[in-house]
């Protein structure tokens, strides 16, 4: 991490010198969710790994709990983007694409892609531009609509069953996923499994 952090230093005090730094956009992202796999076990015990932590989110590597798929990211753009706001609205990775093409001159409306452009969410703090926000691994689907997100048939570890096979919660209250809202809000999740469902036939009969 200290190797890393000395490395974007060297990179911002280049473009620094060189004048470029405020009409520069910087996108900086961690990767999703803390490893259990074979690969890890390092100490010679056939156990899964425990090393990483998600804090006090649920889930791992491979579960669509917030655990595994909640990642933190950086995005510095002097010239455009007020310096220390903190955006909670639901954005996805795949918003990056369309939203530096749009930045730098181009147009994303000119490309098939799932990602939209967030720059009014980043440069505003406007609300996000998508309604639903899908995932999928393995028999794991799950969508987030707004604060509720429902995950269907929800893993925390890879090998074994799902632990529900629907899980409602609102992570604007309980983003740590511990309280099931399926009984308490049936039309909820009724409404996101029908999304995600149609989401996931879709995206299969594309990989066919």
């Amino acid at each position: 991490i200290s190797a890393v952090d000395d490395g974007v230093g060297e990179i911002i005090n280049e473009l620094k010198r060189n004048g470029i730094y405020e009409d520069t956009l910087i996108f900086f992202q961690s990767d999703n969710g803390p490893s259990r796999e074979s690969r890890n076990w390092m100490d010679g015990n056939l156990d899964y790994y425990y090393g990483g932590t998600t804090g006090k989110l649920k889930g791992h590597k491979f579960s669509l709990f917030e655990g595994g798929i909640r990642v933190p990211a950086i995005i510095s753009y002097p010239a455009l983007i007020p310096k220390g706001q903190i955006i909670e609205e639901p954005c996805a990775a795949m918003d990056i694409f369309p939203t530096v093409l749009n930045l730098a001159g181009g147009d994303a409306a000119e490309f098939e892609v799932d990602g939209k452009d967030i720059r009014s969410v980043i440069c505003e703090k406007e609300k996000s531009p998508h309604n639903y926000i899908f995932w999928e691994a393995g028999e794991q689907t799950a969508v987030r609509w707004g604060n509720y997100k429902l995950v269907l048939k929800g893993q925390l570890v890879e090998s074994e069953p799902p632990v529900e096979e629907e899980f409602l919660s609102d992570l604007s209250i309980d983003p740590s996923e511990k309280n099931n809202l399926k009984e308490k809000y049936p039309e909820i999740v009724q409404q996101l499994k029908e999304a995600a469902l149609s989401w996931r036939s879709n995206i299969e009969e594309n990989w066919a």
